[in-house]
Parts: structure tokens; C-alpha cells; sequence
């Protein structure tokens, strides 16, 4: 029941499917250090190698700080955490490594932690772990719950009061944490976390920490309850947007039906999973994943997300009928603008090309301009012959596109990439991959989390 869900590369897709390099420090703290472009951060304060597996990486908007999930137990001293994966930091101005899924003394989580998700400024980070000895109130449930950790004050919070250990899966997961770390979205079937809750599946919700509310964000515009359960949150920086995905058909009506009782998705089929976006702060429900000209559903594979003022929902569909001219019968990332309703597919080669192969896992930089993906498609840059998922920055203003999961001398890596995040300025990039050619004495035998700094 404590297990910690991980995303796999070729789950995602078969759905269809760094930076500083840190030499011993000095006085000045800054002196002695010389810039590469890609640079391992899955180590330890002194550059070792983690003995384990890491991935899940995450940036903080400032770029300063990468979160990331890792098995490795010599990333800091005292990890003692077995075969379960912990959560883990390193500030890439300092070079220190940090255990994040720790209590407030500094005790290691006695269970398995992960699905980080980090503030703007690095100082609050949210995740998900079983552990029972993070805070005082215990975890008599036995089921992953959301913990908050505040990394300037050493405090970790659990994020909303335990429900009660007899009442099925009373879990929180999935978090996601705004700028400011006010607010938190995060899943859940509990359904003493808001009145009225009786759909029996699990909802989205978001966590007020100032004020200590909750709100259900998983419903239609009228309040209405999913259908069915809904997964995986995601929230704009500012807090003002939160997305999820579900198979709920009941969220919006269908698009040119009329009175009730007209379902998204009819007639009646297999649900599928959706995307929704809902605007908080006006109590609105919208569907963000839609096909060109009748609006009507289209199933998302593998990640969602947001674009940080809120503005575009970010998402991988294999439906030809997303955008016109999609014949390429793959997994693509997409991107609807949600103030004009427009989607356009951001998983095309520099000269418009379409993909070859599968596209996922889409997050983009504060100005709207820039774009990163995960794919398997060799015609997106010239030289792809590795045959493996690799890491994209496209930019939507030039149409360029570059490939980030490569060495500082250009060599391709040797192994699957995936899994990509970039700061606010889209200036540097995290993604973890299990090449063994992308830094020198890489000889660990297994996936690592790398930082790119683009030029």
C-alpha cells in the first residue's frame, strides 16, 4: 500500500509506447568552479556517483535547486533507506546534496518517498512517501500521504490531517505546489476532505496551507462530481489553475448537445482518459484536450501540465484528430491555448516536419516560448542514430529545435532520456536518463538526473 508510483519511459509512449560542474569548494563559495553545459546532479555533495537508480527530477523556477526520486543510499550521510527510494536535492550553485523526505530533526522517512514537486525559490518542497515517522500525527494508514517540507526552516508538514485508517485508501499523492508554495493539488479517494464527497473514487483537490482549507477542484463548472476517478494534479504557478486527467464524462457537456444527461463522451464507449483544467479562482471546468473543429474528446497518454501563467495545457495525445495534417500515427505533445481555444502540436522538426516516433511529457518556459519533450522520433534534429528517447527543446518563435540529452561535446547519449523539466526562463533543463556517455566516470550502471544550460 506504501508504494510510490514512478512514470517508466515506455509506459508513457506506449500508451500509443546539466549545468555547474562543482569542484571542492573555497571561501568564496563561487571560486574554483567551471561551467559545463550537461552535468550529473544525481551525487553526492562531493561529486560520488549514486549507487541506486534516480529519476523524477524536478527545477526550481529560479534554477537553482533540482528535486529529484533516487534508490541511492551515498547521496548524504545517514541514508539508510534499503531498497526504498527517497527524495532528494541539489543546489546547483553550491553543489550540496540534501535528503528532502526527512522529518524535522533530520530522521530519514522509514518508508518510500516520491513524486517531488518544487516551489519557485527552492525553499518548499512537496512529495509523497508511506513513511510513518515524518511528522508527530504518525501515518496510521498506512498509505502514501503529502508532506511539505520547508528546506529554510528544517520543518516537514504533513498537508492535510490524517482520515481515518479503517476507511479504504485514505492516501494523498500525485502533489503539485505553486510558486509561492501557498498551494498544493494533489489526489485522493479519501471523501471526508470536502462535504458532499460520495462519487467513491478518487478526486483533485487543492490544500491552502495559509488558510488551512481544501477544495475540490475534480468537478464541472455546476459543481457536479466526476463519474469516475480522476488522477495526476497539476497547478499553474500563481495557483489560479489547476489540471487534471480523468475518464469522468459528466465534467462538461458534449459539445453541441443541449439539456442534461448529454455526456462528454457519447454514445456510450469505453472511457478514456481526459484532460480538464479548472480556473479556481472563477469556479470553471473546461476540457483542455479536444479534437480540431468539433471539440470533441480526445484520450491523453502519459503526462499533463500547465504552462506557468496557466495560460496553455500541455499534453500528449496519439489522436490524428488533435490538430489538421496529423497522419504521422504517433504519440505527439501538444499545447490548446486557453484563452483562444486554439491547440497546436509542438513535437515537429525545425522545418515542420512531423514526427517519426512517439512524443511525451511536454513543459514550457515562463514566456511561452519555449518547449520541452521526450522523444523517440529520429528526424527532430539532424545526427539522431541512437535509436532511444532523447530530450528536445523546441522553440516556438523560431521553429528550432536542439537536443538536450547529448555530452558537452555534442555525442549523443548511449541510452534512454526522458522525463524532462526546465526553469522559469527555459535557460536550464533537468531530465534523467540512463546514458553512461554524457559525463565523464559515469560508470554507476544505472539512470541518473542531468542538468543542461542552454545557450
Amino acid at each position: 500500500m506504501r508504494d510510490v508510483r514512478r512514470a517508466a519511459v515506455v509506459a508513457a509512449s506506449s500508451g500509443c509506447a546539466a549545468l555547474l560542474t562543482v569542484v571542492p569548494a573555497t571561501a568564496d563559495g563561487d571560486a574554483g568552479r567551471r561551467v559545463l553545459r550537461t552535468e550529473r546532479v544525481s551525487v553526492a555533495s562531493d561529486g560520488t556517483q549514486g549507487n541506486g537508480d534516480s529519476r523524477d527530477e524536478k527545477i526550481s523556477a529560479d534554477g537553482r535547486l533540482v528535486v529529484f526520486t533516487s534508490h541511492a543510499t551515498n547521496l548524504v550521510p545517514g541514508s539508510t533507506h534499503g531498497t526504498q527510494a527517497q527524495v532528494f536535492a541539489r543546489d546547483l550553485r553550491t553543489g550540496r546534496a540534501e535528503q528532502i523526505s526527512v522529518a524535522g530533526d533530520g530522521t530519514p522517512a522509514d518508508w518510500g518517498s516520491g513524486a517531488p514537486s518544487v516551489s519557485a525559490n527552492g525553499r518548499f518542497v512537496a512529495f509523497e512517501s508511506g513513511a510513518t515517522n515524518l511528522t508527530p500525527q504518525g501515518n496510521p494508514s498506512g498509505w502514501s500521504q503529502v508532506y511539505v517540507r520547508d528546506r529554510w526552516t528544517n520543518r516537514t508538514e504533513l498537508l492535510v490531517p490524517n482520515g481515518p485508517s479503517d476507511s479504504g485508501d485514505s492516501g494523498t499523492r500525485s502533489p503539485s505546489i505553486s510558486a509561492d508554495g501557498r498551494y498544493v493539488a494533489f489526489a485522493s479517494a479519501r471523501s471526508d476532505l470536502v462535504p458532499g464527497d460520495t462519487n467513491d473514487v478518487s478526486d483533485v483537490f487543492v490544500r491552502d496551507r495559509l488558510r488551512g482549507t481544501t477544495e475540490r477542484v475534480s468537478v464541472g463548472s455546476d459543481g457536479t462530481q466526476a463519474n469516475h476517478r480522476t488522477e495526476v494534479a497539476v497547478i499553474s504557478a500563481d495557483g489560479s489553475r489547476v489540471g487534471f486527467k480523468t475518464a469522468a464524462t459528466n465534467l462538461v457537456p458534449r459539445p453541441g448537445a443541449a439539456g442534461a444527461g448529454n455526456d462528454l463522451q457519447s454514445p456510450p464507449r469505453p472511457p478514456v482518459n481526459k484532460f480538464f483544467v479548472r480556473d479556481v479562482r472563477h469556479g470553471r471546468t473546461e476540457l483542455a484536450a479536444h479534437a480540431y473543429g468539433s471539440g470533441e474528446v480526445v484520450a491523453v497518454l502519459g503526462e499533463i501540465g500547465l504552462s506557468p501563467d496557466g495560460r496553455h495545457a500541455l499534453f500528449s495525445s496519439s489522436s490524428p484528430d488533435v490538430v489538421q495534417g496529423d497522419t504521422n500515427a504517433a504519440l505527439d505533445v501538444f499545447a490548446t491555448d486557453l484563452r483562444t481555444g486554439v491547440t497546436q502540436r509542438l513535437s515537429l522538426a525545425s522545418d515542420g516536419s512531423q514526427a517519426n516516433g512517439s512524443s511525451y511529457g511536454a513543459v514550457m518556459s515562463a514566456d511561452n516560448r519555449r518547449v520541452f519533450f521526450a522523444s523517440d522520433a529520429t528526424n527532430l534534429v539532424a545526427g539522431d542514430t541512437n535509436g532511444e528517447f532523447d530530450v528536445f527543446l523546441r522553440d516556438l518563435q523560431t521553429g528550432k529545435v536542439e537536443r538536450l540529452s547529448v555530452a558537452d561535446d555534442g555525442t549523443q547519449g548511449s541510452g534512454v532520456s526522458a522525463t524532462v523539466d526546465a526553469d522559469q526562463a527555459g535557460r536550464t533543463a533537468t531530465f534523467s536518463s540512463e546514458a553512461s556517455n554524457l559525463v565523464p566516470g559515469d560508470t554507476n550502471g544505472t539512470g541518473d538526473v542531468f542538468v543542461r544550460r542552454l545557450k
